[in-house]
């Protein structure tokens, strides 16, 4: 039992003794999170650009921050029949959105990144809910690139 609580106890010196710190922690989050995007060019389909400015909105323009973005976004979206029954008709549609980011700052760029999230799903006989699962999906994907957008954005020094 002794050896059990020494070895605990020196477990513990070590890792807090290492520095280790959580990678999403408060303290770090708001010390990375010094950037505002001052103003976002788009080209593209106009939907998704909506969906991707309504996720990002929280970042834009705000003044206490010391580090100015401008972003330039391209996207495209495809979706193509992944799957065909014996007549023909597609059975299983991929969709894919790509968002081209390019991070500018002071007339400089500083980064560039190409964003991608591909699904597939089942056709359905009924066309208005098949619309409306895909609008859906659209706005899931954009979402989840929105996430990983913000997230290389903090990543960039």
């Amino acid at each position: 039992m002794n050896l059990k609580n020494a070895i605990t106890i020196l477990s513990i010196f070590l890792l807090f003794g290492c520095g280790y710190q959580p990678i999403f922690s408060k303290k770090k989050i708001n010390q990375a999170n010094d950037f505002s995007i001052e103003k976002i060019e788009f080209n593209g389909t106009n939907k998704l650009n909506q969906y991707l400015k309504n996720n990002l909105q929280k970042y834009l323009k705000n003044e206490d921050r010391t580090r100015k973005l401008n972003l330039k976004i391209n996207n495209d979206i495809t979706k193509d029949d992944s799957s065909k029954d014996k007549q023909g008709n597609a059975q299983i549609f991929s969709m894919e959105i790509i968002f081209d980011l390019e991070v500018v700052e002071n007339n400089i760029i500083v980064g560039k990144r190409k964003f991608n999230k591909t699904f597939e799903y089942n056709n359905q006989s009924n066309k208005f809910n098949l619309t409306q699962y895909e609008n859906n999906l659209k706005k899931s994907l954009v979402s989840e690139i929105s996430k990983d957008i913000v997230l290389y954005l903090y990543s960039l020094k």
